[in-house]
């Protein structure tokens, strides 16, 4: 087999994939069950990964001040934010971005540091947040983990046996709309799934159908996203700390998409998740 076919069934990294996957999604998990300083920990060292990747995409001829500036406000955004004060967090978050930006010349080149630093920060710290905010917390967390990698999964197979159009192939080359389709279909019947077990009224079962498509979608958008900034920097993936997966921001960007989904559903919502796992009935 030659040309897309061989490139779109090529299986070489699977075993990678798959093992790198599961420490990960264990260590992750297990984190997100204890919570506490287990996940702040886990969080704090993902956002140091994440603030080298971003500065060695975004300013390779600067990597020192740009990782500087990019960790104090991400590590330090996760530590407020674990001490249970968001908009704080947001806030040092967002003069660190605004402090990181006024190194650069250009307006786009302004605009773009200041947008990457509350990139790798911003939903680290709400991710902690969703994790603390209230007795469904851990159960928030563990759903969303289910959506995103029930998504993950079934989109990357789902795009290596079905193939057909590229979405976007100056963008990213290898994702299709079979893919975008099996896994927003997959999150959605995970989504039913965790309904079903949590509720017996047929309607909030189809409501979690809904949610599990649209948590799944975003997160993929979130995927195709990150593959915008990489073609934008000219890189392949943000690093190599990951075996088969690149580096930390390729291996959650659907997760932080979600985030910032959950998150801006439950500030303006404070009662959704309460009713959503059964804990406001």
């Amino acid at each position: 087999m030659t040309g897309d076919g061989a490139e779109r069934r090529d299986w070489s990294d699977l075993r990678s994939r798959i093992a790198s996957g599961l420490v990960l999604a264990s260590a992750g998990a297990s984190a997100a069950w204890f919570g506490g300083p287990w996940l702040a920990a886990a969080c704090g060292a993902a956002v140091v990964a994440m603030s080298y990747e971003w500065a060695r995409m975004s300013e390779p001829s600067s990597l020192n001040q740009a990782f500087i500036f990019a960790l104090s406000g991400s590590l330090g955004a996760v530590l407020i934010s674990s001490w249970g004060h968001l908009w704080l967090a947001a806030a040092w978050m967002g003069v660190c971005a605004v402090a990181s930006a006024l190194r650069r010349k250009k307006l786009a080149e302004v605009l773009e540091t200041a947008a990457g630093a509350l990139y790798v920060g911003l939903p680290p710290a709400i991710f902690l947040w969703l994790r603390d905010r209230g007795p469904e917390g851990r159960d928030t967390i563990l759903a969303m983990f289910a959506l995103i990698w029930s998504a993950d999964i079934f989109a990357y197979f789902g795009g290596k046996l079905l193939g057909g159009p590229r979405i976007a192939k100056g963008l990213s080359p290898n994702k299709t709309w079979s893919g975008i389709v099996a896994g927003t279909l997959a999150a959605a019947a995970t989504g039913y799934a965790i309904g079903a077990a949590i509720h017996p009224v047929e309607t909030l079962q189809r409501l979690w159908f809904a949610i599990g498509a649209l948590v799944g979608f975003t997160g993929l958008m979130g995927d195709l996203f990150e593959s915008f900034l990489k073609r934008r920097f000219g890189v392949k993936d943000a690093s190599r700390l990951i075996p088969g997966h690149g580096g930390v921001l390729d291996r959650i960007d659907s997760l932080m998409a979600a985030t910032l989904l959950a998150g801006t559903v439950f500030a303006f919502w404070p009662r959704a998740a309460a009713s959503l796992f059964g804990a406001g009935q």
